[in-house]
């Protein structure tokens, strides 16, 4: 497990989807994890030797991202897949599913949650992200009524 300060992309890019995606059910996520059910995942695209960016506001259940990185590296020829969320909730052995998989090369995310020591210790591939400034600045400039504009100019630059 490693910590980053700060992760800023310096030209990020629309990386596709539609942003109209359910909130995925337990039934789904047993679905994916159970290799005796067949499912299909569509790839939309040409990943063949690129790195690929799976995101989502957080990582809970470990099947959608497994099956989701092991489609781009196997079916689309991806030479590395980071797996990308604001909130790292890890449930149950989301962590050690995520960590065990060789198809991850890393997972991304803040320190929102709360992830146990011991557990985030065992975990090569997590890099944790810290916000503690950018929150503690944002609740500052609200409360004296100052613009939080500036903590993000740096993406329009």
């Amino acid at each position: 497990m490693s910590r980053a300060s700060s992760f800023f992309v310096s030209e990020p890019h629309a990386l596709g989807g539609s942003g109209d995606a359910g909130d995925s059910s337990d039934e789904e996520e047993e679905k994916l994890q159970d290799p005796k059910v067949e499912h299909m995942i569509t790839l939309v695209g040409n990943v063949k030797d690129r790195s690929v960016l799976i995101v989502d506001d957080m990582i809970d259940k470990a099947g959608s991202w497994i099956a989701a990185a092991e489609t781009v590296v196997k079916r689309g020829g991806a030479k590395k897949v980071y797996c990308m969320a604001t909130h790292g909730v890890f449930g149950a052995d989301c962590l050690e599913q995520l960590q065990a998989c060789d198809c991850i090369h890393q997972i991304i995310v803040t320190n929102s949650f709360p992830i146990p020591d011991n557990r985030a210790r065992n975990a090569s591939k997590l890099v944790i992200l810290d916000l503690s400034y950018l929150l503690s600045e944002a609740i500052r400039r609200n409360h004296y009524g100052e613009s939080i504009s500036p903590l993000f100019q740096h993406m329009l630059d």
